[in-house]
Order: C-alpha cells, then structure tokens, then sequence
C-alpha cells in the first residue's frame, strides 16, 4: 500500500483526507468524538431492524466460529454509531483501545477517515488498509464495511464492519463482507412487517417518527420501526407541524410548488396510510390522534426548552431529513440549528461546543 502522504494515494483517500483538515481534525486523534451512554445504545439497538441478525453476521464473517481469528465483526446504525460487536477477546480488547465499542460514532466527523465513513458516504463496499485512515491511531488496521440497505425502500439501515490487525485484509474479504450484507439484506425481505392493531374497536394506534435519522422511521403501536421514503416522511413531517391539518391544496403545494395537483398528493397519503395503517385522516390531511404522536423532533425541543442541553446533543445527531429540498423543512431544518446554536452559547460549557462543532449542523454554521 501507498502510504498516506503518497501523492499516488486513491482519490477517494485523499478527498476524504481533506475534508477531514478541512473540519479541523487532527491525525493525532486517539477516540471518538463521542460515545453515547448504554440506555441511549440500547434504545438505538432496539430500533434498529438488524437487530435480529447480530449473530448472523457474527457466523458469516468467521469471527463467531474460529477463537484464533484476529478480526472484529461490527453492526452500525444508520448515522454509523457502532450497535453490536462481536469478536475474540484479545480483537475486542485491542478495538477497545482505539474506542472502537459500542456507541462510538464512527462517521468522519467522529473519527475521520475510516471505512465505515466510506461506505456510508459512497453507499458502497469499502476498504480501507493501514496507513490510509486518516487517524494515525488506525494505521494498524485493516477494516472493510458495506451497507446494508431496506430491501423495499433501499435506504441504509446500517453498516456491517469487519476489521482486524494490518496484515488481515486480503483480496477476498470485501467479497466477503459484501455477500454478507447481502444475506441480510435477503432474510430481512423475507421478514414481512407485522401491522400492529389497535387496542379496541375504532381505537387509533400511536405513531412514533424519527426524522432525525438517514432512513426517516415510523413505528405505528409500539410495532417494527419501518423505514421511510423521503416524500413520506416529509409528509408525516409537514402534519406534525400543523394540528388542524393540510387541504390537499396546501399539502400539493408545499410538496411541489405551483404544479403540484391534489390528485398527487391523494397519491402519496393512500401510500402513507397504507404503510401506517388509521394514524391518518382526511378532509383535511392530519393525524387522527395527535396526541398519540411522538418524534425525535418534539424530544429535541422539549430538551431545549428545558435547558438540557446534553440531552439535545444526544438527540440531535443528524440533520431533519437531510434528503428533503422541500422549502418548509430547509427552513425548520434552519430553526433547529439556530435553536440548538443558541442553547449552546447559552450554557457556556465548552464540552457542549465542542460536541456540537463536530456534528454536522454545528460544522456548517462554522463552529468547527
């Protein structure tokens, strides 16, 4: 391998490596940036679909059946916060040390260059040897890691990670892990998503929305999380911004602009109310129980009315609906950012500014 100062280096490691400088990392970084607390991992774990093929992959990869092998074998969530390791003691121990555990942010933002960022980014297998990692830190790894991806909607659900001591990567290991994305890509098709039913007769079921997450989520009566298209989850975003509803006229013409037609957008709710069951009605668009409602949105709010600014942090991790260029969420996106900003500066913890110039909202206004 080139090593990482090579002008001859791949182009995709040297781009990568300048937006890392660009961000202020340093190469000296021996960590994350952040580590969540265990209560937060585990409501993570809990929706995240992968949940179920943890040991799956484990099997797949090698790492459950031979002690002698020296890799690590790690699921993500979709923001690429590690969920599930699994490995040999002295792998695991060694992964330790680099603060590669469960919880760890492992985006480029967190820990700069590394395969997991790489895939995440490109939405492609990945491979990352040595010196090409941006932390010197990671110069004695070789990891490789693909997306797994909803087999309906196709959004990322997570990245599976095998990484191991330099040396350890060899010409069929990305073949390997991509085929084992796959075999879960596969078993979770055949999963066919359960419809919670409601309590009693004519009883609305609870909605819970995640749309500061890549995929956006619903999960309808405490039932499976299911993944969101981006024109259904801005539309279940747009209805919890107004109580008393959307005409079809007003929803085509937040969707669409002047050529939006009501006939459309009829369209898109009979897809959302068959994904999500009775949580909807119409004449006008609202939810039927708003105060069955709950999201990510409405606990980053409470949080900063509150003055809880760690609790926001941990909240807020990634951008509202980073896929939508629809007017009314660029600027709702825009509020949340100044809001957060602005409880930050207000707390006067440096711990706080520094979590917050390292996530993507705080980079973009120049905290970084």
């Amino acid at each position: 391998m080139h090593s990482r100062g090579s002008t001859e280096a791949p182009e995709r490691v040297r781009s990568a490596w300048e937006r890392c400088t660009a961000r202020g990392l340093s190469r000296d970084l021996d960590g994350p940036r952040e580590v969540l607390p265990d209560r937060t991992v585990e409501e993570l774990r809990v929706a995240s679909p992968l949940r179920a093929h943890v040991e799956t992959v484990a099997d797949l990869l090698g790492v459950a059946r031979d002690p002698s092998e020296p890799r690590v074998a790690v699921l993500t969530a979709p923001d690429g916060t590690v969920l599930w390791r699994r490995g040999g003691r002295a792998p695991l121990g060694r992964a330790d040390g680099l603060g590669f555990v469960e919880g760890a942010g492992w985006d480029e933002h967190g820990v700069g260059t590394n395969a997991i960022a790489q895939a995440l980014r490109s939405g492609t297998a990945e491979e990352l040897r040595g010196t090409e990692h941006f932390a010197r830190a990671h110069s004695a790894w070789d990891c490789t890691s693909a997306p797994v991806r909803d087999p309906h909607g196709g959004e990322v659900l997570g990245v599976l990670d095998l990484s191991g001591p330099r040396g350890s990567a060899t010409q069929d290991t990305r073949g390997l892990v991509r085929s084992a994305a796959r075999v879960v890509e596969t078993l979770l098709a055949a999963q066919a998503p359960a419809r919670p039913r409601p309590a009693g007769p004519g009883a609305v079921p609870s909605l819970e929305l995640r749309l500061l997450a890549e995929p956006a989520t619903a999960r309808v009566g405490g039932g499976e999380e299911l993944p969101l298209p981006t024109r259904s989850a801005e539309i279940l975003a747009l209805l919890s911004l107004r109580e008393r509803g959307w005409s079809a006229e007003e929803m085509a013409y937040a969707l669409y602009g002047e050529q939006g037609s009501p006939g459309t957008v009829r369209t898109e709710i009979h897809r959302v109310r068959c994904r999500l069951g009775a949580v909807l009605t119409t004449g006008p668009y609202r939810f039927a129980d708003p105060a069955g409602v709950t999201s990510d949105v409405a606990r980053l709010r409470d949080a900063l009315e509150h003055g809880e600014v760690a609790r926001a942090l941990s909240i807020y991790r990634q951008p509202l609906l980073r896929s939508s260029e629809l007017l009314s969420i660029e600027e709702w996106r825009a509020e949340l950012d100044r809001e957060t900003a602005e409880a930050v500066r207000r707390s006067g913890d440096p711990r706080f500014a520094a979590r917050w110039a390292h996530t993507e909202m705080g980079h973009a206004q120049g905290c970084g």
